[in-house]
């Protein structure tokens, strides 16, 4: 037969059913202890991402800056450096300008590549300038390059102080022997006004100074007057 537990026996029976009781409280209650260290790493978690995501707007930013400002953090330089070159460059110019302004040009005697020393002549105007004093046989005043064909006031006022005329290069027209092919070549004579010069001499009539080209039909004053200094008498 069994004994009967003694009173000490139930004592150690009930602090084991204690602890026991005791040990199951602390399994079921221990997710809510910890709920606080949860709420830690959540936090942390949660530092890290924000972390990240500003890190990487960052980033953004900064390549969309150096996408259309690639130039912005070297400002200053990349001004100073522009500005430097580009007031080189006016003082090259300006000290050419100057230059052209000083110079003197014979007119007669200037070839093509000497007339584009002038203020505002390069190759075309020089050319022109060149065969126009061939049809006239040479200019015997400066105001005649108003006739090239493009010349302006504007132009023409930028070199007319740099010009010079040398009339005693000019091709004179021998006005009493002159045939009417050569009188025609010059540009101030038309063919008809050519032919009534040589009918007014073979009347008998000779020139003898300027204003007698008034007495031949089809002369007029501003044509008599634009060949003062073309006439050989």
């Amino acid at each position: 037969m069994n004994a009967k537990p003694t009173r000490n026996q139930w004592k150690g029976y009930a602090i084991i059913c204690l602890i026991l009781s005791l040990a199951l409280l602390a399994m079921i209650f221990r997710p809510a202890l910890q709920k606080t260290p949860q709420n830690n790493d959540h936090s942390q978690l949660k530092s890290a991402i924000d972390s990240f995501g500003n890190n990487i707007i960052s980033k953004s930013e900064a390549a969309r800056k150096n996408r259309y400002y690639p130039n912005r953090h070297d400002t200053t330089t990349h001004y100073k450096r522009h500005r430097n070159a580009d007031y080189s460059q006016h003082r090259e110019i300006q000290s050419r300008e100057i230059t052209k302004r000083q110079l003197t040009i014979e007119l007669n005697s200037a070839d093509t590549s000497e007339l584009q020393k002038l203020y505002g002549i390069g190759p075309v105007f020089a050319n022109r300038i060149v065969k126009y004093r061939q049809l006239l046989g040479g200019y015997v005043r400066r105001e005649q390059l108003m006739e090239v064909y493009g010349m302006d006031a504007e132009r023409y006022d930028g070199i007319a102080g740099n010009i010079t005329v040398d009339t005693s290069l000019a091709k004179k027209l021998d006005i009493n022997n002159a045939s009417i092919a050569e009188l025609r070549q010059h540009p101030y004579i038309d063919y008809y006004q050519a032919k009534a010069i040589v009918n007014f001499r073979r009347q008998g009539n000779r020139f003898s100074k300027q204003s007698d080209l008034l007495l031949v039909n089809l002369m007029d004053e501003e044509t008599v007057t634009k060949l003062q200094g073309y006439i050989q008498f």
